[in-house]
């Protein structure tokens, strides 16, 4: 990729006609610039196709899918977790500690001195505990945060206080002070976070999801948030992105908002790097690749 946003081949030469490519690997920068049409039509194009490598974690996106169905073999990544951990971190200090109200009382230039809850005495519901949920709870549990995990794989986990499967979650959310949403999304995960959801969750409870938009009916979550039930939405992805100018999510008074950024750090970008390239001496070597994505794992 150029630094216009123009891909090439190896040879440094521009891509006319069908490429002929061997292998590809799907950077934040690929997925997030411009070009990202000409870069994913030249792989989608590609004749031989040997392997793809994504710096994302999940395949749910219809491209992705394609491209994982035109490869000989697709690896991904999960080394944005520690980045996307920090975000839930910082959306859930940010509520508990009034965020919101300090900066509107330095605004106005007011010299309060309200009252806020700390995080120890907290108790969260994490959906999804793969490695991103797993990330939050570890460095939730550093605050004293008492942790439940929901997982279809069966068993403890040390990183939780309990662990709960998908079937019982409903059950479990009036007992949360704070909801997050980091699952895959899938036809039974789709619009999970129904009027149902938020009306079993605690009244001034927190709702976060990064995990993928379509999880939440969003209409159900603006008359959950009018309700109190939750009592504020710390959201970085949403079911259509870029957000339609016209979604209520941009003003709503009790939604943070933030544009699917969680995971774009230097660090997690060097990390997924780091994979692409223990992969690559992989298959060079024709040894196994990490992250393997078997095409059945494609709905």
């Amino acid at each position: 990729m150029t630094d216009d946003g123009l891909f090439v081949t190896a040879n440094g030469k521009p891509i006319d006609g069908v490429p002929d490519i061997d292998l590809g690997y799907g950077t934040q920068d690929s997925y997030f610039s411009p070009a990202v049409t000409v870069f994913m039509q030249a792989i989608l194009s590609a004749k031989e196709l040997q392997w793809f490598q994504s710096s994302a974690a999940g395949i749910e996106h219809p491209i992705l899918q394609a491209i994982r169905n035109n490869a000989d073999r697709y690896t991904s990544a999960h080394e944005q977790s520690p980045a996307i951990a920090e975000w839930v971190l910082w959306a859930g200090l940010d509520w508990f500690q009034g965020g919101a109200v300090r900066r509107k009382a330095q605004a106005e230039k007011v010299w309060h001195r309200g009252e806020f809850r700390e995080l120890a005495d907290t108790h969260w519901l994490i959906v999804g505990f793969g490695s991103i949920g797993r990330a939050c709870a570890q460095r939730l549990r550093a605050f004293g945060v008492s942790i439940t995990g929901v997982r279809r794989t069966p068993g403890d986990d040390p990183d939780a206080d309990a662990m709960l499967h998908p079937d019982r979650l409903q059950n479990a959310l009036p007992e949360a002070d704070c909801v997050v949403l980091c699952c895959p999304l899938t036809s039974e995960t789709e619009g999970m976070a129904n009027a149902g959801f938020f009306q079993a969750m605690k009244s001034g409870a927190l709702f976060v999801n990064v995990g993928r938009g379509q999880l939440v009916d969003e209409d159900a979550l603006e008359a959950g948030l009018d309700m109190g039930q939750p009592a504020h939405a710390a959201l970085d992805v949403t079911a259509v992105e870029p957000l339609p100018s016209q979604s209520a999510l941009w003003h709503h008074p009790n939604v943070t908002l933030t544009a699917h950024i969680a995971a774009f750090t230097e660090r997690a970008a060097r990390r997924s790097d780091r994979v692409f390239l223990e992969n690559l001496d992989h298959f060079l070597a024709g040894k196994p690749l990490r992250n393997l994505v078997s095409k059945d794992q494609v709905s």
